[in-house]
């Protein structure tokens, strides 16, 4: 490994502790797994199942300013776990300096942005599907009585340094009555490094307006951005589009009303040919949902009672939605309803069941439930059931089951049983075990070890394929 990376965040943390009025705070990530269906590069076989990751992360303050630098060394890519590169890269993966000074705040270097709710850029990390993406580059907001404004530029690069975008935008909000705002936004993303095929699309420039605000009261609130997309220059795939691939249409909305143990909200979402690569649509639906940032429709109406003797809350949800990749869209519905009850004595309870019939039948289960039997010791279930029934093909089912136990705040202890209706590694059921021990100011251990299907990971409207896993896991949080 090269320690060049290394040494200058360790110069970089000893000049900053050095100075007067500096308060420094860092973090050590430490990773190791040995994964024994390990691949080497690109997929292909490979005889070092051990994949390692570390870094050191270094924040300095001091007044308004701030500071921040992350090195890391990997040999893996988190969105490929079971890929074993050549050789580790060892590099600063993170650096940024921000200035918050009265009505300014400034950044450079490496930022998360999100302009409006998503429809015209949005570039911000999700930890449920392993996306670190940022902007690198230049980042200034700045207010002003009712006035917000925001400018960007800078680029993107995907972690394997494979793909990337320029990109530049801005947005200016305004409170043109109390509490009522009237914004409008615009964005442009380029292609940069990109793999041969499929082709660029070229430049992409977005623009879109909103109205957002609530009532003097604050039972109603509502919200309401729409959104324009023109594809500049594209290099057009050699199938033929049904939709007009120069210019695409996005728009979403929601109207809330609260009052005492009563809320309800109605949203809709129209999306058509409208994804510049970095754009991320508000759902209407769920986080889970596998939102298509292309073409879709969806009208939800959600209602929520709360009681307060017990601490139980019941909700409902119904929603028809349209989605698909131009062309005929494919119709259906999504419902579903639950509970949550919480110091109900000394247990805790949850429960959602739904039915989402889009593109085919799929039904699905969450439930949680903790029962805290001393004031440290505590026992935990958590059940995730789906089943699939698409069209074509055999249903499809899977279960996972957790039962943790857990002495807060010293550690905890967990095992996870999966079960599906299709069998990985020969079998329908697989087993990991794992245990984590909290150490002071935040810092962590953890291990884990045992099989798992991988499968589909969605969060927030985004998706990501997770190969299976055999083998064990250690990792390590230090913050200091």
């Amino acid at each position: 490994m090269k320690p060049r990376a290394f040494l200058l965040a360790a110069l970089a943390g000893v000049g900053a502790a050095a100075a007067p009025d500096v308060t420094l705070t860092g973090t050590a990530d430490l990773l190791y797994r040995r994964d024994l269906l390990g691949a080497g590069p690109f997929g292909t076989p490979g005889d070092r199942p051990e994949h390692y990751q570390y870094g050191l992360s270094l924040v300095a303050n001091r007044g308004p300013w701030t500071g921040g630098i992350t090195v890391r060394d990997v040999d893996f890519y988190q969105q490929e776990p079971n890929t074993t590169l050549d050789r580790g890269t060892a590099r600063v993966y993170k650096r940024y300096l921000k200035l918050d000074a009265g009505h300014w705040n400034l950044q450079a270097g490496d930022f998360n942005t999100m302009l409006g709710r998503g429809l015209v850029l949005s570039v911000i990390q999700n930890p449920a599907i392993l996306l670190e993406e940022t902007v690198d580059g230049l980042d200034a907001r700045f207010r002003a009585g009712r006035l917000e404004l925001h400018a960007l530029g800078g680029t993107v690069t995907t972690e394997k340094q494979d793909e990337s975008w320029r990109v530049a935008g801005g947005e200016a909000t305004v409170e043109y009555l109390p509490d009522q705002r009237l914004g409008v936004r615009a964005a442009t993303v380029q292609d940069g490094r990109l793999p041969p095929f499929p082709p660029p699309v070229g430049l992409r420039q977005c623009r879109s307006v909103s109205l957002s605000g609530q009532d003097r009261s604050g039972a109603f609130s509502y919200y309401g951005e729409k959104g324009r997309m023109d594809f500049r220059d594209q290099q057009l795939p050699p199938w033929p589009v049904p939709v007009d691939p120069r210019q695409g249409d996005g728009a979403y909305g929601n109207f809330s009303w609260h009052h005492r143990a009563w809320f309800l909200m109605a949203e809709s979402k129209n999306y058509k040919n409208f994804d510049n690569g970095l754009n991320n649509p508000p759902l209407a639906d769920r986080d889970t949902e596998q939102t298509n940032k292309y073409d879709g429709a969806g009208r939800r109406l959600y209602a929520q009672y709360s009681f307060q003797d017990p601490d139980l809350t019941l909700f409902a949800s119904a929603g028809a939605y349209r989605e698909g990749y131009g062309g005929e869209l494919d119709h259906g519905n999504d419902v579903y309803g639950g509970f949550k009850l919480q110091d109900f004595g000394r247990l805790d309870l949850a429960c959602t069941y739904g039915l989402r019939t889009v593109q085919y039948p799929e039904k699905r289960t969450d439930a949680t439930l903790t029962w805290r039997f001393t004031a440290a010791w505590s026992l935990g279930l958590i059940l995730r059931d789906k089943r699939n029934r698409p069209a074509g093909s055999d249903p499809y089912e899977e279960t996972d089951l957790t039962v943790q136990l857990a002495c807060s705040p010293r550690f905890s202890v967990f095992l996870l049983q999966q079960r599906s209706s299709v069998p990985v590694f020969d079998s329908t059921r697989l087993y990991q075990a794992g245990a984590r021990v909290n150490l002071a100011r935040d810092s962590y251990l953890e291990g884990s070890a045992g099989k798992l299907r991988g499968g589909e990971v969605c969060a927030g409207g985004q998706c990501v394929t997770l190969p299976p896993f055999k083998g064990w896991r250690l990792a390590a949080h230090l913050r200091f």
